[in-house]
């Protein structure tokens, strides 16, 4: 056994040595999950703010849907099977929701609020909608 021991005593600091230049030449998303992008989204007097959103596609991006009014109930309504999203959130009068989505296909989607109360327009209809872009990864 005392043979053993000591015929290896510089494998220790090799493989340490090793172990740190791996560490220090490793980027630092490799070592650790990427973290998913967040996107503020406030909802109020009939609009989002922003009325665009960009993501790749297949990026889980977190949706943080914020009502802003006061009374108004709103939502966010998503509807793209084909890029494996459907959505349809509702967003009490001054509170928060937090959503993830993870579109598949490039494309260009539509998503609005259909929140309607009886004999007036649509929230839609008031200009409440915005688009959501999905660009290949290549591109962003």
């Amino acid at each position: 056994m005392k043979r053993f021991l000591t015929g290896y005593p510089s494998l220790f600091p090799a493989l340490a040595g090793l172990f740190f230049a791996w560490l220090l030449l490793t980027p630092p998303g490799a070592q650790a999950a990427e973290a998913v992008r967040r996107i503020a989204v406030t909802m109020g007097d009939y609009r989002f703010v922003p009325d665009k959103i960009s993501v790749q596609n297949g990026e889980t991006v977190e949706l943080e849907l914020t009502n802003t009014d006061s009374l108004t109930p709103h939502n966010f309504t998503l509807q793209a099977a084909e890029a494996g999203v459907e959505l349809d959130v509702d967003v009490s009068a001054g509170k928060t929701k937090i959503v993830d989505i993870t579109p598949l296909v490039p494309g260009i989607y539509r998503f609005y609020c259909n929140k309607k109360l009886p004999f007036m327009k649509s929230h839609r209809d008031r200009g409440m909608e915005g688009t959501l872009v999905v660009g290949p990864a290549s591109l962003h």
